[in-house]
């Protein structure tokens, strides 16, 4: 990834300790690897789930004394990885949106991508499997294919940016994208992560935590444009947990129950 990005970024990504900090997994596969490569460079454990429409669950062995990062959530006040776009700041969110000022060249990948352009995993040794899959995830190809390549220069400069585009420039010039959109549905990439009886559940054979969780913390969450955003974060801003603008000038958020 160029200096010029990371610079922009918050630094306690560099090092992270797997006994101050635990993980709070969302519910698809963008968040799950990404809790996974995390896993891989320190160490560090999954302790919470966060249901967007349930609120936060954690496991009170596996957090204990620690303090949570968020990871694919557009967390307004904690430490978080995440790929969405908001006007809401945070200091500790490490996103290359952080210094986005409009929505059409936001960065338009997963949050994996970031996490593997940002800690400089080396992709040389990369079968073309996992380079479609990294581009898959979260659907980083619709930037390049979609509105007939109204968008393309974008999804081009961000690879550009993070230093991996020799690695996947060539892959989507040779395809198109209901190529990948078969190959998501062949690795089942859109398959979603949620609590069952206090268990975390998937109908894919991955590896998740088999510990019990509890509701700590319920959220609703709710969509709206971002004039009605702002309006809720003037007036009662310890309300709202997570901000994302999804479409232009449109929101989903959640937000405590009162």
């Amino acid at each position: 990834m160029k200096e010029e990005l990371k610079c922009k970024l918050p630094k306690w990504y560099k090092s992270i300790n797997k006994d101050k900090y635990y993980l709070v997994l969302s519910n698809d596969f963008d968040s799950y690897y990404s809790c996974k490569l995390l896993n891989k460079l320190f160490r560090i454990n999954i302790g919470g789930y966060f249901d967007l429409g349930q609120g936060l669950y954690l496991n009170r062995e596996r957090v204990s004394g620690k303090m949570p990062i968020y990871v694919d959530l557009s967390e307004i006040n904690g430490m978080c990885f995440d790929n969405h776009y908001t006007f809401i700041p945070n200091r500790k969110r490490v996103s290359p949106n952080n210094y986005r000022t409009d929505y059409q060249h936001r960065y338009n990948g997963s949050t994996f991508a970031f996490l593997i352009a940002l800690y400089g995993v080396d992709l040389r040794r990369w079968s073309i499997q996992q380079l479609d899959a990294l581009i898959a995830i979260d659907g980083w190809d619709a930037g390049y294919f979609k509105y007939n390549g109204r968008y393309r220069k974008v999804t081009l400069a961000w690879m550009d940016a993070f230093e991996i585009g020799k690695y996947l420039i060539p892959i989507l010039q040779a395809h198109d994208r209901q190529y990948f959109l078969n190959f998501g549905d062949k690795y089942h990439l859109n398959a979603k992560i949620e609590m069952r009886g206090n268990r975390l559940y998937c109908d894919q054979n991955i590896k998740l935590p088999s510990c019990q969780f509890e509701l700590v913390k319920k959220t609703t969450r709710e969509f709206m444009p971002s004039y009605k955003l702002q309006e809720i974060y003037e007036c009662e801003p310890d309300l709202i947990i997570t901000a994302a603008e999804t479409y232009k000038d449109k929101y989903s958020i959640c937000r405590k129950v009162k």
